[in-house]
Protein backbone atom coordinates (compact mmCIF):
# COMPACT_ATOMS: atom_id res chain seq x y z
CA UNK A 1 0.00 0.00 0.00
CA UNK A 2 1.32 3.46 -0.92
CA UNK A 3 1.81 5.62 2.16
CA UNK A 4 0.41 9.15 2.30
CA UNK A 5 3.49 11.26 3.06
CA UNK A 6 1.59 14.15 4.63
CA UNK A 7 -0.06 11.85 7.18
CA UNK A 8 3.31 10.41 8.21
CA UNK A 9 4.62 13.94 8.65
CA UNK A 10 1.59 14.85 10.78
CA UNK A 11 2.05 11.71 12.91
CA UNK A 12 5.67 12.70 13.53
CA UNK A 13 4.45 16.14 14.67
CA UNK A 14 2.00 14.50 17.09
CA UNK A 15 4.57 12.13 18.60
CA UNK A 16 7.22 14.86 18.97
CA UNK A 17 4.62 17.10 20.64
CA UNK A 18 3.68 14.37 23.11
CA UNK A 19 7.35 13.70 23.85
CA UNK A 20 7.83 17.38 24.67
CA UNK A 21 4.71 17.36 26.85
CA UNK A 22 5.95 14.31 28.80
CA UNK A 23 9.53 15.48 29.30
CA UNK A 24 9.54 19.27 29.04
CA UNK A 25 8.04 22.25 30.83
CA UNK A 26 4.40 23.18 30.37
CA UNK A 27 3.83 25.00 27.11
CA UNK A 28 0.72 26.22 25.28
CA UNK A 29 1.37 24.09 22.17
CA UNK A 30 2.10 20.83 23.99
CA UNK A 31 -0.80 20.90 26.47
CA UNK A 32 -3.37 18.58 24.91
CA UNK A 33 -2.95 19.44 21.24
CA UNK A 34 -0.43 16.71 20.25
CA UNK A 35 -2.52 13.89 21.73
CA UNK A 36 -5.63 15.22 19.97
CA UNK A 37 -3.73 15.31 16.67
CA UNK A 38 -2.72 11.70 17.31
CA UNK A 39 -6.37 10.77 17.93
CA UNK A 40 -7.61 12.49 14.75
CA UNK A 41 -4.90 10.72 12.76
CA UNK A 42 -6.00 7.43 14.35
CA UNK A 43 -9.44 8.14 12.91
CA UNK A 44 -7.91 8.77 9.49
CA UNK A 45 -6.07 5.44 9.77
CA UNK A 46 -9.34 3.79 10.72
CA UNK A 47 -10.91 5.15 7.55
CA UNK A 48 -7.99 3.96 5.42
CA UNK A 49 -8.21 0.42 6.80
CA UNK A 50 -12.00 0.34 6.34
CA UNK A 51 -11.70 1.52 2.73
CA UNK A 52 -9.38 -1.23 1.57
CA UNK A 53 -10.81 -3.59 -1.07
CA UNK A 54 -12.26 -6.14 1.32
CA UNK A 55 -15.55 -6.83 3.02
CA UNK A 56 -16.52 -4.31 5.70
CA UNK A 57 -16.93 -7.17 8.18
CA UNK A 58 -13.27 -8.13 7.66
CA UNK A 59 -12.17 -4.52 8.12
CA UNK A 60 -14.14 -4.31 11.35
CA UNK A 61 -12.48 -7.49 12.63
CA UNK A 62 -9.01 -6.12 11.80
CA UNK A 63 -9.82 -2.82 13.53
CA UNK A 64 -11.24 -4.64 16.55
CA UNK A 65 -8.06 -6.69 16.88
CA UNK A 66 -5.90 -3.58 16.57
CA UNK A 67 -8.02 -1.82 19.18
CA UNK A 68 -7.71 -4.67 21.66
CA UNK A 69 -3.92 -4.65 21.21
CA UNK A 70 -3.81 -0.87 21.77
CA UNK A 71 -5.93 -1.16 24.91
CA UNK A 72 -3.75 -3.99 26.24
CA UNK A 73 -0.56 -2.01 25.61
CA UNK A 74 -2.10 1.09 27.17
CA UNK A 75 -3.20 -0.73 30.33
CA UNK A 76 0.24 -2.35 30.65
CA UNK A 77 2.11 0.94 30.25
CA UNK A 78 -0.23 2.67 32.70
CA UNK A 79 0.34 -0.12 35.23
CA UNK A 80 4.14 0.05 34.93
CA UNK A 81 4.72 3.76 35.47
CA UNK A 82 3.32 6.90 37.07
CA UNK A 83 4.78 9.70 34.98
CA UNK A 84 2.84 9.55 31.70
CA UNK A 85 -0.89 9.23 31.10
CA UNK A 86 -0.97 6.88 28.12
CA UNK A 87 -3.33 7.77 25.27
CA UNK A 88 -3.58 4.28 23.72
CA UNK A 89 -6.55 3.10 25.80
CA UNK A 90 -8.73 6.05 24.79
CA UNK A 91 -7.91 5.48 21.10
CA UNK A 92 -8.52 1.73 21.29
CA UNK A 93 -11.88 2.15 23.04
CA UNK A 94 -12.90 4.84 20.52
CA UNK A 95 -12.12 2.47 17.64
CA UNK A 96 -14.28 -0.25 19.17
CA UNK A 97 -17.23 2.05 19.82
CA UNK A 98 -17.06 3.52 16.31
CA UNK A 99 -16.98 0.18 14.47
CA UNK A 100 -20.76 0.29 13.76
CA UNK A 101 -20.37 3.81 12.31
CA UNK A 102 -18.04 2.71 9.49
CA UNK A 103 -20.92 1.77 7.20
CA UNK A 104 -22.97 4.91 7.88
CA UNK A 105 -23.55 7.57 5.26
CA UNK A 106 -21.39 10.65 5.52
CA UNK A 107 -24.20 12.93 6.65
CA UNK A 108 -25.02 10.65 9.60
CA UNK A 109 -21.37 10.50 10.60
CA UNK A 110 -21.28 14.30 10.43
CA UNK A 111 -24.41 14.53 12.57
CA UNK A 112 -22.83 12.25 15.17
CA UNK A 113 -19.67 14.38 15.27
CA UNK A 114 -21.83 17.46 15.84
CA UNK A 115 -23.73 15.73 18.65
CA UNK A 116 -20.52 14.57 20.32
CA UNK A 117 -18.98 18.04 20.11
CA UNK A 118 -22.05 19.82 21.49
CA UNK A 119 -23.47 17.26 23.92
CA UNK A 120 -20.36 15.33 24.94
CA UNK A 121 -19.04 18.14 27.19
CA UNK A 122 -22.30 17.97 29.15
CA UNK A 123 -21.16 14.63 30.60
CA UNK A 124 -18.16 16.27 32.25
CA UNK A 125 -20.16 19.35 33.21
CA UNK A 126 -22.80 17.26 35.00
CA UNK A 127 -20.07 15.22 36.66
CA UNK A 128 -18.56 18.40 38.12
CA UNK A 129 -21.93 19.26 39.69
CA UNK A 130 -23.32 15.82 40.52
CA UNK A 131 -20.37 13.38 40.57
CA UNK A 132 -21.05 10.28 38.50
CA UNK A 133 -19.33 7.26 39.96
CA UNK A 134 -18.38 3.89 38.51
CA UNK A 135 -17.51 0.74 40.39
CA UNK A 136 -14.34 0.49 38.31
CA UNK A 137 -11.63 3.15 38.31
CA UNK A 138 -10.95 2.21 34.68
CA UNK A 139 -14.31 3.62 33.55
CA UNK A 140 -13.99 6.70 35.76
CA UNK A 141 -10.66 7.52 34.13
CA UNK A 142 -12.06 6.71 30.71
CA UNK A 143 -14.94 9.19 30.99
CA UNK A 144 -13.49 11.87 33.27
CA UNK A 145 -9.72 11.50 33.04
CA UNK A 146 -7.27 13.46 30.86
CA UNK A 147 -8.66 11.80 27.72
CA UNK A 148 -12.46 12.14 28.12
CA UNK A 149 -14.16 9.45 26.04
CA UNK A 150 -16.80 11.71 24.45
CA UNK A 151 -14.10 14.08 23.20
CA UNK A 152 -11.90 11.26 21.93
CA UNK A 153 -14.83 9.73 20.07
CA UNK A 154 -15.38 13.12 18.40
CA UNK A 155 -11.70 13.41 17.43
CA UNK A 156 -11.55 9.89 16.02
CA UNK A 157 -14.78 10.32 14.08
CA UNK A 158 -13.47 13.64 12.75
CA UNK A 159 -10.51 11.70 11.39
CA UNK A 160 -12.87 9.27 9.68
CA UNK A 161 -14.64 12.18 8.00
CA UNK A 162 -11.35 13.78 6.97
CA UNK A 163 -10.39 10.53 5.26
CA UNK A 164 -13.74 10.27 3.53
CA UNK A 165 -14.14 13.89 2.44
CA UNK A 166 -11.01 15.97 2.65
CA UNK A 167 -7.69 14.16 2.13
CA UNK A 168 -7.51 15.71 -1.32
CA UNK A 169 -8.72 19.12 -0.06
CA UNK A 170 -5.62 20.13 1.88
CA UNK A 171 -6.24 23.86 1.67
CA UNK A 172 -9.80 23.48 2.97
CA UNK A 173 -8.47 21.50 5.93
CA UNK A 174 -5.81 24.11 6.67
CA UNK A 175 -8.08 27.15 6.37
CA UNK A 176 -11.07 25.57 8.12
CA UNK A 177 -8.92 24.27 10.96
CA UNK A 178 -7.21 27.62 11.48
CA UNK A 179 -10.55 29.48 11.52
CA UNK A 180 -12.07 27.07 14.07
CA UNK A 181 -8.96 27.30 16.25
CA UNK A 182 -8.71 31.09 16.12
CA UNK A 183 -12.41 31.59 16.83
CA UNK A 184 -12.52 29.22 19.80
CA UNK A 185 -9.17 30.38 21.15
CA UNK A 186 -10.35 34.00 20.91
CA UNK A 187 -13.38 33.15 23.05
CA UNK A 188 -11.10 31.41 25.57
CA UNK A 189 -8.81 34.43 25.80
CA UNK A 190 -11.74 36.82 26.29
CA UNK A 191 -13.62 34.70 28.82
CA UNK A 192 -10.82 32.87 30.55
CA UNK A 193 -12.18 29.58 29.29
CA UNK A 194 -14.80 29.06 32.02
CA UNK A 195 -17.98 30.96 31.37
CA UNK A 196 -21.35 30.95 33.09
CA UNK A 197 -24.27 33.39 33.18
CA UNK A 198 -22.94 34.79 36.49
CA UNK A 199 -19.27 34.46 35.64
CA UNK A 200 -18.97 31.41 37.88
CA UNK A 201 -17.84 27.97 36.68
CA UNK A 202 -21.32 26.42 36.90
CA UNK A 203 -22.69 23.71 34.59
CA UNK A 204 -22.73 26.11 31.64
CA UNK A 205 -19.19 27.20 32.41
CA UNK A 206 -17.96 23.63 32.69
CA UNK A 207 -19.70 22.77 29.41
CA UNK A 208 -17.85 25.64 27.72
CA UNK A 209 -14.53 24.76 29.43
CA UNK A 210 -11.49 25.53 27.30
CA UNK A 211 -8.67 24.14 29.40
CA UNK A 212 -6.70 21.31 27.69
CA UNK A 213 -7.79 17.74 28.44
CA UNK A 214 -11.10 18.83 29.99
CA UNK A 215 -13.28 17.80 27.04
CA UNK A 216 -15.24 21.07 27.27
CA UNK A 217 -16.75 22.59 24.14
CA UNK A 218 -14.02 25.21 23.64
CA UNK A 219 -11.30 22.66 24.38
CA UNK A 220 -12.72 20.29 21.74
CA UNK A 221 -13.11 23.06 19.15
CA UNK A 222 -9.61 24.49 19.59
CA UNK A 223 -7.97 21.06 19.69
CA UNK A 224 -9.88 19.66 16.72
CA UNK A 225 -9.31 22.86 14.75
CA UNK A 226 -5.56 22.86 15.29
CA UNK A 227 -5.30 19.13 14.52
CA UNK A 228 -7.22 19.64 11.27
CA UNK A 229 -5.00 22.58 10.32
CA UNK A 230 -1.79 20.62 10.98
CA UNK A 231 -3.01 17.69 8.87
CA UNK A 232 -3.94 20.06 6.04
CA UNK A 233 -0.57 21.84 6.26
CA UNK A 234 1.38 18.57 6.20
CA UNK A 235 -0.61 17.22 3.25
CA UNK A 236 -0.16 20.50 1.40
CA UNK A 237 3.59 20.62 2.11
CA UNK A 238 4.07 17.08 0.83
CA UNK A 239 2.73 18.06 -2.56
CA UNK A 240 6.23 19.48 -3.10
CA UNK A 241 8.70 16.73 -4.04
CA UNK A 242 11.63 18.56 -2.43
CA UNK A 243 9.81 18.69 0.91
CA UNK A 244 8.94 15.00 0.68
CA UNK A 245 12.63 14.23 0.13
CA UNK A 246 13.87 16.60 2.84
CA UNK A 247 11.45 15.26 5.47
CA UNK A 248 12.39 11.59 4.98
CA UNK A 249 13.65 11.18 8.60
CA UNK A 250 10.48 12.78 10.00
CA UNK A 251 8.22 10.76 7.72
CA UNK A 252 10.05 7.56 8.70
CA UNK A 253 9.51 8.57 12.33
CA UNK A 254 5.81 9.08 11.67
CA UNK A 255 5.47 5.79 9.79
CA UNK A 256 6.10 3.82 13.00
CA UNK A 257 4.15 5.77 15.64
CA UNK A 258 3.37 2.83 17.91
CA UNK A 259 7.02 1.74 18.03
CA UNK A 260 8.22 5.26 18.82
CA UNK A 261 5.46 6.01 21.35
CA UNK A 262 5.91 2.81 23.39
CA UNK A 263 9.71 3.09 23.33
CA UNK A 264 9.50 6.74 24.39
CA UNK A 265 7.28 5.91 27.38
CA UNK A 266 9.64 3.14 28.51
CA UNK A 267 12.83 5.19 28.06
CA UNK A 268 11.33 8.22 29.82
CA UNK A 269 10.18 6.03 32.70
CA UNK A 270 13.67 4.57 33.08
CA UNK A 271 15.33 8.00 32.88
CA UNK A 272 12.97 9.61 35.41
CA UNK A 273 12.75 6.49 37.61
CA UNK A 274 8.97 6.68 37.68
CA UNK A 275 8.17 2.98 37.78
CA UNK A 276 5.17 2.32 40.04
CA UNK A 277 7.09 -0.11 42.24
CA UNK A 278 9.95 2.35 42.83
CA UNK A 279 7.56 5.14 43.79
CA UNK A 280 5.62 2.86 46.11
CA UNK A 281 8.78 1.63 47.86
CA UNK A 282 9.89 5.19 48.53
CA UNK A 283 6.48 5.93 49.98
CA UNK A 284 6.37 9.08 47.95
CA UNK A 285 4.89 9.78 44.54
CA UNK A 286 6.38 12.36 42.23
CA UNK A 287 4.13 15.22 41.23
CA UNK A 288 4.10 15.68 37.47
CA UNK A 289 3.36 18.65 35.26
CA UNK A 290 6.65 20.49 35.10
CA UNK A 291 6.46 24.28 35.29
CA UNK A 292 10.09 25.47 35.29
CA UNK A 293 13.16 23.27 34.86
CA UNK A 294 12.20 19.57 34.86
CA UNK A 295 14.95 17.01 35.33
CA UNK A 296 16.69 15.87 32.14
CA UNK A 297 15.17 18.65 30.02
CA UNK A 298 16.16 19.30 27.29
CA UNK A 299 18.83 16.58 27.13
CA UNK A 300 16.50 13.59 27.41
CA UNK A 301 14.14 15.03 24.80
CA UNK A 302 16.90 15.82 22.31
CA UNK A 303 18.67 12.48 22.71
CA UNK A 304 15.41 10.61 22.22
CA UNK A 305 14.44 12.73 19.22
CA UNK A 306 17.78 12.30 17.46
CA UNK A 307 17.92 8.61 18.30
CA UNK A 308 14.40 7.97 17.01
CA UNK A 309 15.03 9.92 13.80
CA UNK A 310 18.22 7.97 13.06
CA UNK A 311 16.69 4.62 13.96
CA UNK A 312 13.49 5.24 11.98
CA UNK A 313 15.41 6.42 8.91
CA UNK A 314 17.68 3.37 8.87
CA UNK A 315 14.87 0.94 9.65
CA UNK A 316 12.58 2.30 6.95
CA UNK A 317 15.42 2.05 4.45
CA UNK A 318 15.13 -1.73 4.79
CA UNK A 319 11.70 -2.54 6.21
CA UNK A 320 8.19 -1.35 5.38
CA UNK A 321 6.84 -1.42 8.96
CA UNK A 322 8.27 -0.49 12.34
CA UNK A 323 8.95 -3.32 14.83
CA UNK A 324 5.75 -2.84 16.84
CA UNK A 325 3.69 -2.28 13.68
CA UNK A 326 5.14 -5.49 12.23
CA UNK A 327 4.24 -7.44 15.39
CA UNK A 328 0.68 -6.07 15.31
CA UNK A 329 0.30 -6.92 11.61
CA UNK A 330 1.62 -10.43 12.23
CA UNK A 331 -0.82 -10.92 15.12
CA UNK A 332 -3.74 -9.69 13.02
CA UNK A 333 -2.75 -11.90 10.07
CA UNK A 334 -2.68 -14.94 12.35
CA UNK A 335 -5.98 -14.01 13.98
CA UNK A 336 -7.73 -13.45 10.64
CA UNK A 337 -6.44 -16.72 9.17
CA UNK A 338 -7.45 -18.65 12.31
CA UNK A 339 -10.97 -17.21 12.14
CA UNK A 340 -11.58 -18.43 8.59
Amino acid sequence: MTRIHGLDLARASAIIGMMAAHIGPAHFLTEGYPSVLYAVLAGVSMGIIASRPAMLADARFVLLTRAVILIGLGVLLDALQEGIVVVLVAIGVSWILLLPVLGWRTRWQGALVGALVLLGPLVGALHSTVPLTFSSEFFTDLFFGPYPLTAWLAYTLLGLLIHRLALARELWLLVGGVLAFVLAQGIIQVTGGRVGPSGEPDVVGEWLQGEPHTGGLLDVLTSAGLATAVIGACLLACRVAAIVWATYPLRSFGAMPLTIYVTHVILTTIANDTFVSAAALDGDYIEFGWTEHPPLWPDLFLWQLVGFLVFASLWRWRFRRGPAEWAVALTIAGTVSDSR
